[in-house]
């Protein structure tokens, strides 16, 4: 039984009487190329521990336990659950948590997990965020994501394409966008299409400022991106400056005050930050 065709799938969820929430961005991988992509992608070897985000009906998962020593699927529909453990219940070493992910908690995991996931567009950016989080305690995450998130993860820091979460992304990891993949790989088919990432997590951010304050800075920056940073960071919640010490703290990074964020580099969020850290002090 092939859970990468859609006649097998829609019968085994009408058998279950389960109709899929559009909600909870259900939908299923069933390109069986593209599922022996992600598996060759994600680099196991039989050491290691997975951990997939939103394991649906063990499609993903099936191929990780055929190759890793122990895997973690984390699903949030209960009605799943069955259906996921009937197509898991050969491979012992799968263990399956019906679990809201965002609730989960990354430090549980054995150092150097590796993270895969198909994730739902509705939660795609709290779902990266809390793997950024979590960089020190992961060594990578394979991610399918629609396709405009693929890119901006990957656009280069500096240009209009650039947003936070590419600051962020790009400080704490490698990014590669590996491939498109289109909408007609799934069931139900989205309405985009989507793109397969790989983040590999640094031991180190490529900053020196405080995480917080460097956090704050860049979400400053961005959440006004089309007024200048002497506005944007002295007008933002997120740092709570006086206009004074915001342009002292411009200068002082050597930054010109009416540039706008998105031109900015990483190295320069992190003089900008390192300024910023100082005149809260």
């Amino acid at each position: 039984m092939s859970l990468t065709n859609p006649s097998v799938v829609r019968e085994l969820l009408a058998r279950d009487h389960i109709r899929l929430k559009k909600r909870w961005g259900q939908n299923f991988l069933v390109d069986a190329h593209i599922v022996e992509k992600i598996i060759s992608s994600v680099r196991l070897g039989s050491e290691n521990t997975v951990l997939e985000i939103g394991a649906g009906i063990g499609t993903l998962t099936q191929k990780l336990a055929e190759r890793a020593a122990r895997v973690i699927a984390v699903e949030i529909d209960t009605r799943l659950i069955p259906l996921l453990r009937e197509n898991l219940k050969t491979y012992s070493h799968a263990e399956i948590l019906c679990q809201d992910f965002l609730e989960f908690d990354l430090k549980s995991l054995p150092p150097q997990t590796k993270v895969v996931g198909n994730l739902p567009y509705y939660i795609t950016a709290p779902i990266l965020e809390k793997l950024i989080a979590a960089h020190q305690h992961l060594h990578s995450a394979l991610v399918m994501v629609q396709l405009e998130v693929a890119e901006k993860l990957s656009a280069q820091l500096g240009t209009r394409a650039a947003s936070a979460i590419t600051v962020f992304a790009q400080s704490f990891a490698d990014v590669q966008h590996l491939m498109k993949v289109s909408k007609n790989c799934f069931f139900p088919k989205p309405d985009v299409d989507s793109a397969l990432v790989r983040l590999e997590f640094l031991r180190r951010p490529r900053f020196q400022a405080p995480e917080e304050i460097f956090f704050r800075v860049v979400r400053a920056a961005f959440n006004l991106r089309r007024k200048m940073l002497k506005q944007a960071l002295s007008q933002s919640p997120f740092l709570a400056l006086e206009r004074e010490l915001v342009l002292e703290a411009l200068a002082r990074a050597e930054i010109d005050p009416t540039r706008r964020g998105e031109t900015l580099s990483l190295e320069e969020f992190d003089r900008l930050a390192l300024q910023i850290a100082r005149a809260q002090q």
